[in-house]
């Protein structure tokens, strides 16, 4: 298991509320995180959530207001399906009827809509080659998609991307409109054991082994993003130092508490997704 997959703690609920609730109606502190220990429908349905949830904060900065951008989550039943957004659903309405299954070869397995064809050929592969991801987010950002263009990791120039530290990689290939299975395995080769992968002149793209840490961290590097190209020559720390920032920002449950301040800072209520 790489470095920051480290496994999370349960966080106890009752067992008549549904996990999505009771997530989001107890006092959330420095103690919280999220419970494991949840049968497979409670899981579906959170995960699920944390998609729909996910969708609605990408659109609360204007972020795939044109329906670029896309989030999955493995189905933890059938592993090899996962979870997204039906195309043509704006983001900002996303609920979990809105969402669609697909299995590794693209085939809708449950729901009313087409699947987006770019999240399928470049998230299918990712999570076929990485067993640990439950989570997966791609967009077009302001800084993120321009600092892509340099086709070069995050510098170590911040807080939030020291989160990345030994973490990241570039894909510097030129098929910046991905229609073929083959480039998304290229994708995920670039990505190797890590959680940030640069598509080079596209944008960024984060994985999680929740939902919610996947889109958590995609915040980070969207914030590094803008860092560096607003200062292109500003001082970037030693690699001693990031390790050691790291180690207090760059843990799964870091990512999960962004997401959580997200949801409670970015949105409404979060009970609209279903």
């Amino acid at each position: 298991m790489p470095q920051g997959f480290e496994p999370l703690t349960s966080l106890s609920m009752k067992a008549d509320t549904p996990p999505h609730r009771e997530c989001y109606d107890q006092e959330f502190t420095l103690e919280s995180h999220p419970n494991n220990d949840l049968s497979v429908d409670e899981e579906r349905l959170l995960r699920k959530r944390e998609t729909a949830l996910g969708y609605r904060i990408m659109a609360s900065w204007g972020w795939g207001a044109d329906g670029s951008g896309h989030i999955t989550a493995r189905d933890p039943e059938n592993k090899n399906c996962f979870w997204l957004l039906g195309y043509g659903v704006p983001f900002a309405k996303a609920t979990i009827d809105d969402l669609v299954l697909i299995d590794e070869a693209g085939a809708l397995i449950e729901g009313n809509r087409a699947a987006n064809p770019a999240a399928f050929h470049i998230h299918a592969p990712i999570h076929a080659a990485r067993g640990d991801v439950i989570g997966a987010i791609h967009t077009h950002t302001p800084y993120g998609t321009p600092f892509s263009a340099l086709a070069e990791p995050l510098p170590m120039s911040s807080q939030e991307a020291a989160a990345f530290y030994e973490l990241q990689g570039v894909y510097e290939g030129e098929e910046l409109n991905v229609t073929d299975l083959q480039t998304g395995r290229s994708i995920a080769e670039a990505l190797g054991d890590g959680r940030l992968v640069i598509l080079a002149n596209h944008g960024l793209l984060t994985v999680g082994t929740s939902v919610a840490s996947a889109v958590g961290f995609y915040l980070n590097a969207e914030r590094a993003a803008e860092v560096a190209v607003k200062t292109p020559h500003g001082r970037q720390i030693s690699s001693s130092a990031a390790q050691e920032v790291h180690a207090s920002v760059g843990n799964e449950l870091n990512g999960w508490h962004i997401f959580q301040w997200l949801v409670r800072s970015r949105l409404g209520d979060p009970a609209e997704v279903g």
